[in-house]
């Protein structure tokens, strides 16, 4: 055989044995790892069987790893991976297999050697081993070309739109007529109807062509009413309301602010990242408001959580929770909240992911801050002088103390001594509380005389024999368990009070085990002070109570808020007495402004710890069961998707620092700021693209808007949305100039006329070969009434005025039949209760802010007509809007008819509408027209 024979031989062995040369120290998965797996784990982690959500054959999901959160096999990395932990035995009662024969430690060491070398799987090592890129949207954004086999389509929107429907064999509808277009415009851009002169206006600019469309549409956009209207989409998404929720559901009356922030933000067209950014870190750069948005959901208030040690992890779970779910809803369209318990059943977000973004968040708490700005600047220069005046009537107060030889006011810790007596039971009979309220008091100590070494002793505990007793119980369990009164505890975050059952009189009462000797008692006050009360003893050899102490010589205290006639002081008459309670009211009502003052404006909205606790990994989402410290961060999908995009990730700002446990409150958010306004972010500007997509067509690109995820729907159009998406950003996150983009598309000046091609093959028109109509939300149809009845009240910001007799509590809301002025503000500015509907517009599927809102159901239902119908709101403003016709247009019913229309439908009726509405109108008066017109599908519907 020639040499060259025999060396092409050798390349043809090379070729075909492929192993044949290779490193047989290599560890190759087929060959070495999967023979391992499928005798001791497949059984239970197979294809038939993924117990704990892992199954052993699966590359993503031993990448993901199962229910327990942790990647079960970390390339390069033997140490991290949860696989080699469980089957080494790290953990005795978590050892894999749990029956049968164990791993042998050749097995072992080869599975090491294997994840070592990089866990490559032989049928994917040519393919990205990172977990679950494949998901359409995890891909990098990419600006893709614009079709261009349809020359009329000028806008990028038509090309792509147009480019579908030829596909599925559609065409595009014609143009609607010049008086829909701009109600449909109007309604959709601030959600009020256009005005008779605007209408006529722009129907009479036709042969300006498209320069007279975009000028009404620039100038919508610059209405302070285009906040207004799109606020309340984003409010909807993060189900904003202005209670707690719960079973308690009080007001959080400082809530408003954020609702403000978000119109302001919308109108001033600030961009898109820097509106996410101030809303995740708005402290940072003074936009306190902003952060309104991460407590934007419900939460238990601290009273109604248990004291024991489960009860408050719980319930801190539960508000952490709400912040994740509102961050990685609005904002990624990932249900990462859906990782709390176990590793995603469906997305590649594991449990770890869940508790690394909860570290983001675990300095936070749900309450007010201070709301800085230009009020907060004038009440800080105000805060000097009111301190000068508070300390001269202290002064005074003072002077008329000495005076008339008064003791000092009362603390909220008050100790009362008296001459050591012997007793067999101690009496506090309170008379009077400062505000009025029930008696209440958190603990009741009573000291011993000191013995010869001077040492006291509390004798009133409980543990000592001593029984407490009281003329009544607000709270019905202390009628039976009574001694936290007297448990020695302190601790008012760890106990519960006593409370009188009803105001006036009441009593509490220690009986000892045995005589004691004593001379103090303090009491700590509970809800109220005891204003007005006696201290009695019943002596060793008596039957007879024996006062002791009383309140009678004290200074009230500048809290005390009875009459004059109330108060009772030793040795003063009624006019010493009213000087005295005069002064000290006016003290009161001067440290109430000072407080005011110093605290500054308020706001409901995220306030930080600088140091946060821990975040522990927790089994089954069990706050008990901790199992291991997570350091904060993002899902690892995402900083995987972020670096495929070929990023940089070498600065810190990018992405918080592995070793982060020890990174301040404030970078961990910044951090994670910067990370979800990154421009090559592949959800951030999809999912808001989308979201305002939706809402000028009625469904989004994609119809799962808060789910990005693999239960999510896929888009439509997923060329249109990455290029409507990349185009956003590359022209600075503006939400007006993407709005601008598609209302001014052939596709959104359609005809919603149906055709019967579209019809058969999509009646849900979602390839939009016709303007998809719609019936208008709650707010907008309340707001267009009140708009053509000329009474719309457009007053901006503020606390919103109330649609219910109270603003808050679990039960007995009464609506509110009528409304004045302040009530015929735009709907955006009434109170939100949370789940509570509300009457008439609640029906129309008014979200309650209970859950998270992305998109609004459109049901139809007898009680939104019997509403529109016959509700005294809808009534009045009828007769409302019959006033202003006879108004501007006089007496003539023809003429009123038609200016009728025009006001509510921005259109003449035809001649058989005209002439059907003089009949009612002549036999029922002009109001029963109107209110015919605020029951028509063309005044409910954008079309």
């Amino acid at each position: 055989m020639k040499r060259s024979e025999i060396m092409n031989l050798i390349v043809v062995l090379v070729m075909t044995t492929g192993n044949l040369f290779a490193d047989s120290n290599h560890v190759d998965f087929n060959r070495d790892v999967l023979p391992v797996l499928t005798k001791h784990c497949s059984e239970c982690h197979g294809a038939d069987l993924r117990e704990s959500g892992l199954r052993i054959d699966d590359r993503d999901n031993l990448l993901r790893g199962g229910d327990h959160g942790r990647a079960a096999v970390v390339p390069g990395n033997p140490n991290k991976s949860f696989l080699l932990q469980l089957v080494r035995g790290d953990k005795p009662d978590q050892r894999m297999p749990p029956e049968g024969d164990l791993l042998s430690s050749e097995q072992i060491d080869l599975l090491e050697r294997w994840i070592r070398e990089g866990a490559e799987f032989n049928d994917q090592s040519g393919s990205d081993q990172t977990v679950g890129l494949g998901h359409w949207s995890f891909q990098p954004l990419h600006k893709l070309e614009v079709p261009g086999d349809d020359p009329s389509a000028a806008n990028p929107i038509d090309a792509f739109i147009r480019r579908r429907l030829a596909e599925s064999g559609l065409q595009p509808s014609v143009a609607t007529t010049r008086r829909t277009l701009i109600r449909r415009v109007t309604l959709d851009l601030t959600g009020l109807p256009p005005s008779p002169a605007s209408v006529e206006t722009f129907v009479n600019s036709e042969s300006e062509g498209r320069a007279a469309y975009d000028r009404v549409v620039d100038e919508l956009l610059k209405s302070p009413r285009y906040g207004e209207r799109w606020a309340q989409h984003w409010l909807d998404v993060v189900r904003w309301a202005e209670t707690v929720g719960f079973e308690t559901n009080f007001p959080r009356p400082n809530a408003w602010p954020y609702r403000d922030w978000v119109i302001s933000a919308l109108n001033e067209d600030r961009p898109y990242n820097r509106f996410l950014f101030e809303q995740i870190a708005g402290d940072t750069v003074g936009q306190d408001a902003a952060l309104g948005f991460l407590v934007a959901g419900p939460a238990n208030l601290p009273g109604q959580i248990g004291r024991d040690e489960e009860a408050m992890r719980q319930a801190r779970q539960d508000e952490l929770d709400e912040v994740i779910r509102t961050v990685s809803q609005s904002i990624l369209g990932l249900t990462l909240d859906c990782a709390r318990c176990h590793s995603h059943k469906f997305d590649p977000l594991t449990q770890r992911d869940y508790y690394a973004m909860q570290a983001v968040f675990a300095g936070l708490e749900y309450g007010d801050r201070r709301w800085r700005g230009t009020e907060n600047d004038e009440w800080t220069n105000r805060v000097p002088e009111v301190q000068r005046q508070l300390v001269e009537l202290q002064t005074r107060l003072e002077s008329l103390r000495v005076r008339y030889q008064l003791e000092h006011s009362q603390m909220n810790v008050h100790t009362d001594s008296f001459d050591a007596v012997d007793a067999r039971a101690i009496r506090m009979r309170i008379h009077a509380t400062g505000n009025g309220g029930p008696a209440s008091l958190y603990e009741f100590e009573v000291w011993s005389a000191g013995d010869q070494s001077g040492q006291r002793t509390n004798v009133a505990l409980a543990s000592s024999g001593s029984t407490p007793s009281a003329s009544s119980f607000a709270l019905a369990n202390q009628t039976r368990h009574f001694d936290n009164l007297i448990d020695g505890s302190v601790d008012q975050r760890q106990a519960f009070p006593w409370i009188s059952a009803s105001q006036g009189p009441a009593w509490i009462q220690v009986d000892f085990p045995h005589p004691v000797r004593i001379d103090s008692l303090t009491w700590h006050r509970g809800a109220t002070l005891p204003a007005d009360y006696d201290i009695d003893i019943l002596p060793l050899n008596s039957d007879e109570w024996t006062v002791v102490a009383d309140s009678r010589n004290r200074l009230p205290r500048s809290d005390d808020t009875r009459e004059a006639q109330n108060v009772r002081l030793s040795g003063l008459d009624t006019d010493m007495v009213k000087q005295i309670t005069s002064l000290t009211g006016t003290i009161r009502d001067t440290q109430h402004q000072l407080n005011t003052l110093s605290a500054g404006p308020q706001v409901y909205a995220a306030r930080f710890v600088t140091e946060p606790s821990a975040t522990w990994l927790l089994r089954r989402g069990d706050p008990m069961q901790r199992v291991d410290i997570v350091e904060p961060g993002v899902p690892t999908v995402l900083r995987r998707a972020v670096m495929s995009a070929g990023a940089d990730l070498s600065a810190a700002a990018h992405i918080i620092p592995v070793s982060a446990t020890k990174t301040s409150e404030r970078d961990r958010r910044l951090a994670l700021a910067a990370h979800v306004t990154r421009p090559d972010h592949p959800l951030t500007a999809r999912v808001m693209v989308n979201r305002v997509w939706q809402h000028h067509f009625g469904t989004g690109l994609v119809d799962s808007p808060s789910d990005f995820g693999r239960m999510g729907s896929k888009p439509t159009h997923p060329e249109l949305l990455d290029w409507l998406a990349a185009d956003f950003v590359e022209h600075g996150w503006s939400l007006k100039r993407l709005h601008r983009q598609i209302v001014t598309s052939q596709t959104y000046q359609q005809s919603s006329r149906p055709q019967g091609d579209g019809l058969r093959v999509d009646a849900d028109a979602r390839l939009l070969w016709r303007f998809p109509p719609r019936r208008l939300e709650a707010e907008a149809i309340r707001d267009t009434i009140l708009s053509v009845s000329g009474r719309l009240n457009l007053t901006m910001g503020g606390p919103g005025f109330d649609f219910f007799n109270q603003r808050g509590g679990l039960s007995d809301y009464i609506p509110k039949e009528t409304f004045e002025e302040s009530g015929w503000r735009r709907m955006i500015y009434a109170h939100k209760i949370r789940m509570q509907a509300i009457d008439i517009f609640g029906t129309f599927d008014c979200p309650d802010a209970g859950q998270m809102t992305p998109q609004r159901t459109r049901s139809i239902t007898p009680l939104q007509s019997l509403g529109l119908l016959n509700s005294p709101f809808a009534n009045r403003h009828a007769e409302f809007f019959a006033q202003r016709v006879r108004d501007e247009v006089g007496s003539e019913t023809a003429v009123q008819i038609d200016h009728s229309f025009l006001i509510a439908l921005s259109r003449r009726p035809s001649d058989g509408e005209r002439r059907h509405m003089m009949q009612l109108a002549q036999l029922h008066g002009l109001q029963q027209v109107c209110r015919v017109l605020f029951n028509t599908s063309e005044f409910l519907f954008l079309r």
